[in-house]
């Protein structure tokens, strides 16, 4: 039971990051600093965003196998932690096609960078229902 509450903990760590980079931090940044400012800043940050967000569900996979936690569990957080490791990897394609003015790659790159930290989001979200037990087991 303790493990399944500490991989909801760092379920709700992750939402809360993806959450508070996107609506809080680069929305700031953009706002406050000149552009160029904010991209070499949003260029420093969002690597370590991503190994964040690796870091904490690879702890997660490592607490579910010493808790023995469902593999439908392990699988979510496996998929989580592919998805961020592309993520992280697209990050120089998506700033060289910015840097080069190539405004249709940069797009497409982007895109897929923020379609993918949503599905993050939507499988950290569903971990509670995986690992939340039946009424009973509760009770």
């Amino acid at each position: 039971m303790i493990y399944d509450n500490i991989i909801i903990l760092f379920s709700g760590a992750t939402v809360g990051l993806i959450l508070f980079q996107t609506i809080v931090i680069a929305p700031t940044f953009f706002k406050t600093l000149e552009i160029e400012n904010s991209r070499k800043l949003l260029r420093i940050i969002f690597p370590k965003f991503f190994i964040f967000i690796v870091l904490i569900n690879l702890t997660s996979i490592f607490i579910s196998v010493i808790g023995g936690i469902n593999y439908k569990t392990i699988s979510t957080l496996a998929a989580i932690i592919l998805i961020a490791t592309l993520c992280y990897f697209l990050i120089p394609a998506t700033n060289k096609s910015s840097d080069d003015n190539n405004n249709k790659k940069f797009k497409l790159l982007h895109s897929l960078s923020v379609i993918s930290t949503l599905i993050i989001l939507l499988l950290c979200l569903s971990q509670i229902f995986l690992i939340v037990r039946p009424t009973e087991e509760i009770l």
